[in-house]
């Protein structure tokens, strides 16, 4: 009836543009001043959180072009990426025992894991992507083409 992902994908990019135009500050900025209020960046920042497609415990680069998913959809992406590597036996996913150099640690005694866990990585953002509208997946497959090289575990 209704193609809910290509609104979502609409919504998504029109609030991002929106916030682009907020949080630049010029002319947003000055219209939003005028009337007597104040937008700053981080007032963005909290609504609009940059996410790191190739998580960096799992091998990522600190240094990536950032997906931008508001918080509420970052924080979920985080929970069904923690939930199916649990489901599939690796270790939790940050806090005491799920750092980046206990994942580290973790690949070095099971060194077949690490596809594995890149391949769930790559299936849950695209399956995020679809129910959400989303473009994480793209970000993903961009830093992981450009890391082929270093695409594999973190070491210890």
């Amino acid at each position: 009836m209704f193609d809910w992902g290509g609104v979502a994908g609409d919504l998504t990019d029109i609030t991002t543009g929106a916030l682009d135009f907020m949080g630049g500050g010029g002319l947003a900025g000055e219209i939003v001043k005028g009337l007597g209020y104040t937008i700053g960046p981080d007032i963005v920042r909290g609504m609009v959180q940059g996410h790191h497609a190739w998580a960096k415990f799992l091998g990522g680069p600190a240094k990536q072009e950032l997906a931008r998913l508001h918080q509420s959809l970052h924080a979920m992406l985080h929970r069904d990426l923690a939930a199916e590597l649990k489901a599939a036996g690796f270790p939790r996913v940050g806090g005491r025992g799920g750092s980046i150099t206990n994942w580290a640690e973790y690949f070095a005694e099971n060194p077949g894991r690490h596809d594995e866990a890149i391949a769930i990585l790559q299936r849950v953002t695209l399956e995020f992507d679809r129910k959400n509208g989303t473009k994480v997946s793209k970000y993903l497959d961009e830093a992981l083409a450009r890391g082929k090289a270093s695409a594999s575990p973190p070491s210890p």
